[in-house]
């Protein structure tokens, strides 16, 4: 990684990426940078025989894969939160009528 006056580069398998730099997220876009290399580099010590090509698209779906993982287990704890917010609130208002105000 170098930086340019007119942003960030970095080198993912000889290919020159520019981020526009914004102090805000230049630390994500390292990172991000990072993990991709990382991937690459695991995969190519797997297999030194895979095109450098070819080592991009499977870190990409590896990568994409666990995104969706992780999106998924978000969405069934945020799911399984909710309900169970929901069960003791009712269980509250079992407990104590009329305690409870209008739930939205």
């Amino acid at each position: 990684m170098t930086a340019k006056n007119e942003g960030l580069e970095f080198n993912i398998l000889g290919c020159q990426i520019r981020i526009k730099q914004d102090e805000a997220h230049d630390e994500q876009a390292k990172r991000a940078v990072d993990i991709v290399n990382q991937e690459i580099e695991s995969l190519k010590k797997q297999n030194p025989n895979l095109k450098d090509l070819d080592c991009g698209v499977l870190a990409a779906l590896k990568i994409a894969s666990a995104k969706l993982d992780v999106e998924k287990e978000f969405k069934e704890t945020t799911q399984s939160l909710k309900a169970g917010i929901n069960d003791a609130l009712d269980f509250i208002e079992e407990v104590s009528p009329g305690t409870m105000q209008a739930r939205s």
